[in-house]
């Protein structure tokens, strides 16, 4: 009873926690982030309308170490600049369309539909990870068995990290084919590789396993009670 008593109370912090780390990014990261992005894309959107272009998009790439590095006003001479990562803002003049409103990343429809499947992925991970947590405080505070609906949900983020991983990389590799053509006759070169972040693609993976480890449990549970 103790023991159940304890794991309840440590389940409690961690929802609390969960929470606590959710609230903290929404509002030191995503709102300053997001305003900051309206404001820049609302006043490039009135720039490009009094230029007459009705289309532009953006594209984000990372570059191979230049052999000259850049000046920078004010900067220790033992210190020296390059660039990294460079962010483009292309105009395109043309006529509107429904078309143009959805290839802001790139020029590419293809990558802002990636855009989206990973940022609807990160969200319901987020509630199904909060669904679990909870999910188990209930079965331990009940004194009940795990939910078969957790093993199922923890499949999912399992499978919706890696889809969103791979999204994303898909998307970025998309950025990097677009900038490779617009940097061609620049000094500039593009890092051409497919950039895939493998640490979350691991995480994927051990959200799986975790459902098979579940799954064992459960049915071991379910077969020493059909024993007894």
């Amino acid at each position: 009873m103790q023991n159940k008593k304890r794991l309840y109370k440590h389940l409690i912090v961690i929802y609390i926690l969960y929470f606590i780390v959710l609230a903290s990014g929404f509002m030191l990261n995503t709102i300053p982030s997001f305003t900051s992005g309206f404001h820049a894309g609302m006043a490039q959107a009135e720039r490009e309308i009094d230029r007459g272009n009705a289309h532009f998009y953006y594209i984000t790439t990372e570059l191979r170490n230049p052999e000259g590095c850049i000046e920078v006003d004010g900067l220790p001479e033992n210190v020296d600049a390059y660039f990294a990562r460079l962010h483009l803002h292309v105009s395109d003049p043309g006529a509107f369309t429904l078309d143009n409103a959805f290839r802001v990343q790139a020029d590419s429809g293809y990558a802002y539909l990636l855009l989206v499947v990973s940022g609807l992925s990160f969200l319901v991970v987020i509630v199904l990870i909060a669904l679990m947590i909870n999910s188990l405080r209930k079965s331990i505070r009940d004194e009940q068995p795990l939910h078969h609906n957790n093993i199922v949900r923890t499949r999912i983020v399992g499978v919706l990290l890696i889809v969103m991983e791979v999204s994303n990389a898909l998307m970025l590799y998309i950025n990097q084919c677009k900038a490779i053509e617009l940097l061609e006759d620049t000094p500039y070169e593009v890092l051409n590789r497919f950039p895939l972040d493998y640490w979350n693609l691991i995480i994927g993976v051990l959200f799986l396993f975790m459902a098979e480890v579940f799954a064992i449990g459960t049915q071991l549970s379910e077969e020493q009670k059909l024993t007894i």
